[in-house]
């Protein structure tokens, strides 16, 4: 299923129909969308049939301008994620305050629609690193530029 477009001014988006149940557009698990070619979890905030087509609000995408980010791009749900995670996995990972390279993604795991990256360092061992849109900075060249919060490195 695709974004096919926003509706309104306050973050909604018209979803393609999609292959599957539509109560799997009413569940309580999350979708995923992906960004720079990692997956981030979804929620939906409320599902409108419409001609075919489902008008559909997700949490934490409040104006037109974050619903416009969305446009284009596939939605899939959990099962089908698996195979992107693991897509991660072999990218080294630098830290956008430092520019410097810490390490190498050596698994990515999904708690429950939160993807964490497990992440062999230079100089600590394995760290957990919490996976969303809004730490990745970017990916080029087998490397992924995460802002990464103080404390957990």
């Amino acid at each position: 299923m695709k974004v096919l477009k926003s509706w309104g001014a306050s973050g909604e988006v018209v979803l393609s129909r999609p292959e599957g149940d539509l109560q799997d557009l009413k569940s309580q698990e999350p979708v995923f969308i992906a960004f720079d070619g990692l997956p981030v979890p979804f929620f939906f905030e409320s599902v409108q049939p419409r001609g075919g087509r489902f008008i559909v609000k997700f949490e934490g995408i409040d104006t037109l301008a974050e619903a416009e980010e969305l446009v284009g791009r596939e939605v899939t749900f959990e099962n089908e994620t698996e195979e992107e995670e693991d897509t991660l996995v072999g990218l080294q990972v630098r830290d956008s305050r430092t520019r410097r390279i810490i390490g190498e993604i050596v698994d990515s795991s999904d708690y429950g629609g939160n993807i964490v990256i497990t992440v062999e360092t230079v100089d600590r061992g394995e760290v957990l690193l919490p996976i969303h849109e809004e730490l990745i900075v970017g990916i080029h060249n087998d490397i992924i530029t995460l802002d990464i919060p103080e404390g957990l490195i």
